[in-house]
């Protein structure tokens, strides 16, 4: 299923400079992952960082048929994990393994100390690379941290270490009224030729929280690019950014047919319906007494 969105990825290049640059909205695919999960207001900001951080994940992607899958487990945190999923045409899907925590959600507005509680200094995480055939490659890190762990931090540790690219990321969700107000993503790739002093000089800027203040403001190019102090940059392109998920009625029903006769037989004598619900986007499938009998005289 696949849902209309405003949301898009766009690349830039500043040749003075010599950096590429990605700037995200990912807000609409938040949202929409925000309610199919029936997220609280911590999980689902926490889910919208992720969202931004497939988009720039996404970027990694050149073939048809390609995902690369973010996985993250937070052994100290109250959010338990979570799992994000984006395909070479930018269509994403995940979730966070606790969708509500009672314990920061009945909190007044969202601040660090919650997120600290939420997330912990401890995570493991894993990038997988799919191809359409099958074939796979991964990687796989821990970062423990003795201040605040974001997923920001995540995304920068993955690029930085494990592809050994020298960028600056950052990720931002906004809430309103309890619900995701706006989430965007930036990614600042330093290329071979550029300056050490222009990067410390960019550095300093995300390390001081401008970068975050002006993607928490929902910022434009134009914005983001005078806070950075970079000269007029050229647009590469830009592709639209969705949630999507292949699940469907059809797969769910190939899934039940590989099931033993004797457990479709028990199912359908409880004489109940019963729902299966897709992890990845939230979506419920009611499968019917009627159904279950029909699949075993397939």
């Amino acid at each position: 299923m696949i849902l209309q969105s405003l949301d898009e990825l766009s690349t830039y290049v500043y040749p003075q400079a010599q950096i590429r640059l990605c700037l995200a909205n990912v807000t609409d695919t938040s949202r929409t992952l925000e309610r199919n999960h029936l997220c609280g207001p911590i999980a689902g900001l926490v889910q919208a960082e992720m969202v931004g951080a497939a988009a720039l994940l996404g970027t990694l992607l050149e073939r048809p048929g390609q995902t690369i899958t973010l996985r993250t487990l937070f052994p100290e945190g109250l959010l338990g994990g979570a799992t994000i999923e984006c395909s070479q045409a930018f269509h994403i899907r995940g979730y966070t393994r606790q969708k509500v925590l009672p314990s920061l959600d009945d909190s007044e507005a969202p601040c660090e100390e919650l997120f600290d509680r939420a997330l912990g200094h401890t995570a493991h995480c894993s990038v997988v690379r799919a191809e359409a055939n099958g074939a796979s490659e991964s990687a796989c890190f821990d970062l423990k941290l003795k201040e605040r762990l974001t997923i920001t931090d995540i995304v920068e540790e993955y690029f930085c270490t494990s592809l050994q690219r020298r960028v600056l990321v950052q990720l931002s969700a906004m809430s309103k009224l309890g619900y995701v107000g706006c989430a965007h993503a930036l990614l600042c790739e330093f290329l071979p030729e550029a300056e050490d002093v222009c990067y410390d000089r960019i550095a300093a800027r995300f390390a001081e929280g401008v970068v975050q203040d002006t993607l928490d403001a929902g910022a434009s190019i134009g914005d983001v690019t005078r806070v950075l102090g970079l000269e007029t940059p050229q647009r590469i392109g830009s592709t639209p950014v969705a949630f999507a998920c292949p699940c469907s009625s059809a797969r769910v029903m190939a899934m039940l047919r590989a099931l033993p006769q004797q457990e479709l037989r028990e199912m359908a004598a409880a004489g109940k319906p019963i729902d299966i619900f897709c992890h990845m986007c939230g979506k419920c499938y009611t499968i019917t007494p009627a159904q279950l009998l029909a699949l075993m005289s397939d």
